[in-house]
């Protein structure tokens, strides 16, 4: 069979003859890049019950249950889990990144996850349980990839359960028993292995609730007896994800949701729930609800039953005053769900948290792509619709370009700002930039040539220059396709590929750099304006001093340690410049004047 990498390519190819909007599979993974994923030290064997339901709010697994891992924990790719979170196979290694792009086959050995000793000395019969979709949200795994249990028999592991690719829109729950002696041992080992097509983010397998005890009835496999959060906690905004402050004081119920919907599933556990939450500013709780009393008592049917939960009548009540903070600019919320279970029922996956911001941008997404949205016509628009409740200044755009299999670094666009789209639309801003690759995750910022007040609604994008698809990053998880438009030269239609693109505007009334040198507690930039050379003063080691033109183009970039450093800039031409300072405070901006 023709290996996908070359699937993908042909498609892409074909997809310029007949097709308009494209989404393409990703080929890295930008929340495994710093996660610091590693083999775990502790040779000591684990007692039973071995439990893991991947709950954990990280991208990687418990280092104190496994040995191993180059799966991917999350929230955001599995369909109605049994729990909060699943461990995610797919064709990328340990560090986000495909593992090879010159592989000819179509169902190589991928991800492993790998266990640490368990002891089962002593037992007669144990039970190997666990749930597991194929696709889910992700990519579906083809016929010929599969997902494997394996089990450590002396040195040779053995194949104990397979599956074959397959799209499923449910978990399947699997149980084996482990009776034999070669297994009923102080050392026993087990991992989880996947075959897919290793040049990109492809053939997505899920796991969750995974258990291995004793046997000692049927019932010890026939009911999970858990109650549990299903996906991470929605915006309270109505439209964004996150919005600025000052945008948001004073609109409280225009931008304000009335109520959030949260989904539960019950397990085969008690139907017996109490739910509250409460939100936190600066660790002081500010809000509680239920308005009266420590939560509120609600009846969680099985999941076989009712499928998840919802809490739609009555709905969880948003009051006005659920942010109440005397903050001027910005300001951040935690949010903190918690049900109340039977002391039985695991506890692990009963707390969500949930970050609601209030800074300088507008956002629909939350911050991670699962896929990447393009156009392959020269000459097509894209624009993306944001709504201001008060005159504000326009001063830099956040765009995320993931890095794909062909680079499109090099290829100009049109930076496009209208204030209506009616027709072909009013532009009253555009400037020539590049897309930049940040495979790590983080936006990559455009700082505008010129500054202008916008009021009321107004569209960013940009206006092709080619048929190559930019790829943008695209959140499959939040759907905000009434904002977002694309115009191929017959009139604006709106998206037909549910998610939100990761494009966010910056506005301020105030500068967010300044033309003169910035006194930090932590560095300093001089001169300003500067000729030949700049200095840079800092107190903190490894700092990754990075430079970018106005137009936002990549010019230098290099590390240097706590004192003085002298950065040659005799070779730039002169204008406008950028530096960007990365170091354990953050990332900080100064513009510049190159002379």
């Amino acid at each position: 069979m023709i290996k996908k990498f070359f699937l993908v390519f042909f498609s892409l190819m074909t997809f310029s003859l007949f097709c308009q909007e494209v989404i393409t599979s990703l080929v890295s993974d930008a929340c495994l890049l710093n996660s610091n994923q590693h083999k775990s030290l502790s040779k000591a064997s684990l007692n039973l019950p071995f439990f893991d339901d991947f709950s954990n709010n990280s991208s990687t697994v418990n280092f104190f249950l496994w040995e191993q891992s180059s799966v991917r924990v999350n929230r955001c790719y599995a369909i109605n889990p049994p729990s909060l979170g699943v461990a995610t196979f797919d064709g990328l290694n340990e560090n986000g990144l495909a593992r090879d792009f010159s592989s000819i086959n179509s169902s190589d050995p991928s991800d492993t996850l790998l266990s640490k000793k368990i002891n089962l000395n002593g037992i007669n019969t144990a039970f190997f349980m666990f749930y597991f979709q194929g696709k889910g949200l992700g990519e579906s795994p083809e016929n010929q990839d599969r997902l494997v249990l394996e089990f450590l028999q002396d040195t040779i592991w053995v194949q104990k359960w397979f599956s074959d690719g397959q799209s499923m829109q449910e978990f399947e729950k699997v149980v084996v028993l482990i009776d034999s002696s070669h297994y009923l041992v102080n050392d026993f080992q087990f991992r989880f292995r996947n075959y897919a097509t290793v040049s990109g983010n492809f053939d997505h397998w899920h796991i969750d609730y995974l258990k291995i005890d004793e046997l000692l009835s049927a019932s010890d496999t026939s009911s999970l007896n858990d109650v549990s959060f299903v996906y991470n906690s929605p915006s309270f905004l109505k439209r964004y994800s996150q919005m600025p402050w000052n945008h948001f004081l004073n609109n409280e119920s225009i931008e304000l949701k009335d109520s959030i919907n949260i989904f539960l599933r019950n397990n085969n556990a008690s139907i017996n729930v109490d739910f509250q939450y409460n939100v936190f500013e600066n660790d002081n709780q500010i809000f509680h609800y239920p308005l009266i009393g420590v939560s509120r008592n609600v009846s969680v049917l099985d999941y076989d039953s009712i499928g998840n939960y919802s809490f739609s009548n009555p709905p969880i009540d948003i009051q006005s005053n659920v942010f109440n903070s005397f903050q001027l600019d910005s300001a951040s919320f935690l949010i903190q769900y918690i049900i109340g279970t039977s002391n039985s029922d695991k506890k692990i996956n009963d707390t969500l948290i949930h970050e609601q911001n209030f800074y300088s941008n507008f956002a629909y997404d939350d911050g991670t792509a699962e896929s990447a949205y393009g156009i392959n016509i020269n000459g097509a628009k894209l624009a993306y619709e944001f709504k201001l409740n008060r005159p504000d200044t326009l001063r830099a755009i956040q765009m995320y370009f993931p890095q794909m299999l062909d680079s499109v670094s090099n290829i100009p666009f049109k930076l496009t700002i209208w204030d209506d789209i009616s027709g072909q639309g009013n532009v009253i801003y555009q400037q020539n930039v590049f897309p930049v690759h940040t495979p790590d995750g983080s936006y990559h910022t455009y700082y505008l040539d010129s500054l202008f007040q916008l009021v009321g609604t107004f569209y960013i994008g940009w206006e092709q220059t080619t048929n190559e698809l930019l790829n943008i990053g695209l959140d499959m998880n939040n759907v905000a396709n009434s904002y977002m438009f694309y115009n191929i030269g017959s009139g604006w239609e709106m998206s037909s590929y549910l998610g939100s693109w990761m494009i966010r505007p910056v506005l301020s009334m105030d500068d967010i750099l300044s033309d003169v040198t910035i006194n930090n507690i932590t560095y300093k930039i001089y001169p300003n304006p500067a000729k030949h050379h700049l200095f840079i003063k800092t107190t903190l080691n490894n700092n990754i001093i990075s430079v970018y033109s106005s137009q936002g183009n990549f010019t230098k970039r290099i590390e240097v340690n706590s004192g003085l450093s002298n950065i040659d800039i005799s070779e730039f031409s002169s204008g406008i410049y950028f530096i960007e300072i990365l170091n354990s405070n953050g990332i900080s901006y100064q513009k510049i004047i190159i002379q």
